[in-house]
């Protein structure tokens, strides 16, 4: 276990040499755009977990799941076999506690990946536009000229204005300015309302985002399973709508037999 001195402590499960490799930043963010693929490239290319980050600057919280509880933490998973070969960094939470924090955390990450060999960063985020029409599925950023080029060769538009917050700017820009590739994609989100907006999820955004991640690596996916997630979140959005129909039906026969009373 590596940083014993440091607010951040980075425990390695299993060291991996992979040369030329990809590292696929998937905290939660908007929409979980990010954290649903992340979970999804993990059981689809059934990756090994590699390390875990532990620090101050994650919330000070202990998840349970059935009997057994975990600090929240982040987690990087290996996919060696691949071409090239990935890690996915994810977890229940970014980094807080400011830029301080969010610094330190992501400098760390990006230490252990240089040693294991990555050359390319990806970080996957959501984001709400505010021409919904206008707005392709998929936009990216890059830093290079080299980096931007290889987006839009991909059928990728880069953003042109505006600002990325959070883990998703902070990872990508610090591994630019360590001379690696980076690369930002960001699914789009749509807004919810209602109901709905309880949620809080878009993993139709999730799999628009590892269509492109796919093409852009030149690896193959079956996203079939997403589409059995997809359902099954808009029909549970449905039926919650449902419920409240039902109880406003409800509450306005009520006030309307006290009228009649009254």
């Amino acid at each position: 276990m590596s940083g014993k001195d440091s607010k951040t402590i980075t425990k390695i499960i299993k060291d991996y040499d992979l040369k030329d490799g990809v590292l696929i930043q998937c905290f939660p963010g908007q929409g979980l755009v990010g954290r649903i693929a992340g979970m999804q490239l993990i059981e689809y290319f059934n990756a090994e977990k590699a390390a875990k980050i532990y620090s101050c600057y994650f919330p000070h919280l202990v998840i349970f799941n059935g009997e057994l509880g975990k600090l929240v933490h982040g987690e990087v998973w290996a996919i060696e076999k691949n071409t090239p070969p990935i890690i996915i960094l994810t977890g229940e939470s970014q980094p807080q506690e400011g830029p301080d924090g969010m610094f330190e955390v992501i400098n760390s990450i990006l230490d252990l990946a240089e040693k294991w060999g990555i050359k390319t960063i990806v970080a996957i985020g959501g984001f709400r536009p505010a021409d919904l029409e206008k707005t392709p599925e998929v936009t990216g950023f890059a830093y290079t000229e080299e980096d931007a080029k290889t987006l839009k060769d991909h059928d990728i538009k880069l953003f042109t204005e505006g600002r990325v917050s959070g883990a998703v700017g902070v990872l990508t820009a610090l591994a630019a300015e360590r001379g690696l590739k980076s690369y930002g994609l960001m699914g789009k989100v749509r807004p919810q309302e209602g109901p709905a907006a309880a949620f809080g999820v878009d993993p139709v955004a999730s799999k628009n985002v590892l269509r492109a991640l796919a093409k852009l690596f030149g690896f193959e996916m079956d996203l079939s399973k997403m589409d059995q997630m997809i359902n099954e979140i808009q029909q549970t959005e449905a039926n919650a709508m449902k419920v409240i129909d039902e109880l406003n039906e409800t509450r306005t026969s009520r006030s309307d037999r006290r009228n009649y009373y009254i």
